[in-house]
């Protein structure tokens, strides 16, 4: 009997250890993580990789008739849109928004708040305007930075013209206020006006980020390096104006596998002793 009852334990305890083994297996190759928190602190290089507070784009572009002029490829207003169109790809990808202004004589809105789903009817939009004959960037700063201002959630200006103004407040005022106020503003030139030096000369001297783009033929891609390096730039001097630089983010421990296949080893090896 004694012999009988060890057996049957014996037994029990393969058909256990094989039990086992196919469960733990099934539960390994389903890659299981135990979901903890940490804080990141956010630099200028992981910006736009880490699920930081959502930021608002409050963004212009010049639609004076200067704008049509081709001493860039195809033209000025084209480069324009090609790079509102990929900063809004970039901001909505990573749940932000953007607003996108018109200006010429006067400021005139073209899109609020623009998410994934609304780029395209606006991009349309952009690209059927009609060019006009003023250009007030000064006005444009000015209407960003009341907006920048009255904004819940961290903002940033970006202005995108040729530089050359003709109408409307002094950009370089303007400039100075928003300076003042710490709200983050930034610059893209497009062509090669020369009546955009000294807005240019300004800007560079007072720490404005400013780009100039004159783009010829197949050199596109210079337009995503130029979006996506400005937009980070913006965002994460939006972030430290608000004070909004430490998020907790969530991680995925996988060191649970390792215990379960420390764990399978010697259940694998015990179901196979059974034939021994």
């Amino acid at each position: 009997r004694l012999g009988k009852a060890g057996g049957s334990r014996w037994f029990l305890l393969f058909v256990f250890a094989k039990f086992a083994t196919a469960v733990i297996m099934c539960v390994v190759a389903a890659q299981p993580y135990v979901l903890t928190y940490t804080y990141v602190t956010v630099t200028p290089e992981n910006v736009l990789y880490i699920n930081a507070t959502s930021t608002r784009l409050v963004l212009f572009v010049d639609i004076s008739k200067s704008m049509g002029y081709t001493d860039t490829y195809p033209s000025r207003i084209s480069n324009a849109v090609e790079l509102v169109e990929k900063i809004i790809a970039t901001a909505t990808s990573r749940g932000d928004y953007v607003d996108v202004y018109v200006f010429s004589d006067i400021v005139e809105p073209l899109c609020i708040s623009l998410n994934s789903s609304t780029v395209d009817a606006c991009m349309a939009k952009l690209r059927g305007i009609s060019l006009k004959k003023y250009s007030a960037i000064g006005d444009a700063f000015i209407y960003g930075y009341m907006y920048a201002r009255a904004s819940r959630m961290p903002a940033a200006i970006l202005v995108i013209t040729d530089g050359a103004y003709n109408y409307g407040s002094s950009p370089l005022e303007a400039l100075q206020s928003i300076k003042s106020s710490r709200v983050p503003v930034a610059l893209i030139l497009v062509g090669n006006d020369p009546r955009s030096h000294e807005l240019e000369q300004y800007c560079r001297e007072n720490g404005i980020p400013t780009y100039r783009v004159s783009m010829g033929s197949g050199e596109e891609e210079a337009l995503r390096y130029v979006s996506e390096r400005l937009y980070s730039e913006l965002k994460f001097e939006a972030l430290v104006v608000s004070g909004q630089t430490k998020f907790q983010v969530p991680v995925k421990d996988y060191t649970v596998q390792l215990y379960l296949l420390a764990l399978l080893v010697p259940l694998f090896i015990l179901s196979l002793a059974e034939g021994l």
